[in-house]
């Protein structure tokens, strides 16, 4: 499935500096799609594929949660629009 996390970013620094490192961490079965920051840094949307949205919630809190609040819900796919082409699925199969 898809999920969206939102990032409400306390410490904008610290936060888009340790990205390559908390990517380099997210484990096998869970995959960051896409990264939307926005221009004052402050924010951030992602765009994650895994087996469910809680799993995306607890990953990030674990990682980001000193220095932002995340929101993460699941995508209704059926109404979506622009959805990357999905990745687990296809390598479970």
């Amino acid at each position: 499935m898809f999920v969206i996390a939102h990032h409400f970013i306390q410490e904008p620094e610290l936060f888009w500096a340790s990205a390559p490192e908390i990517i380099a961490a997210i484990p096998p079965h869970i995959k960051l799609h896409s990264v939307y920051p926005s221009r004052d840094l402050k924010t951030g949307t992602c765009v994650w594929e895994a087996p469910s949205a809680g799993e995306v919630q607890n990953l990030v809190d674990s990682m980001l949660g000193k220095m932002s609040r995340n929101v993460c819900y699941e995508v209704n796919e059926e109404a979506a629009i622009g959805l990357p082409q999905k990745t687990l699925e296809e390598a479970a199969s």
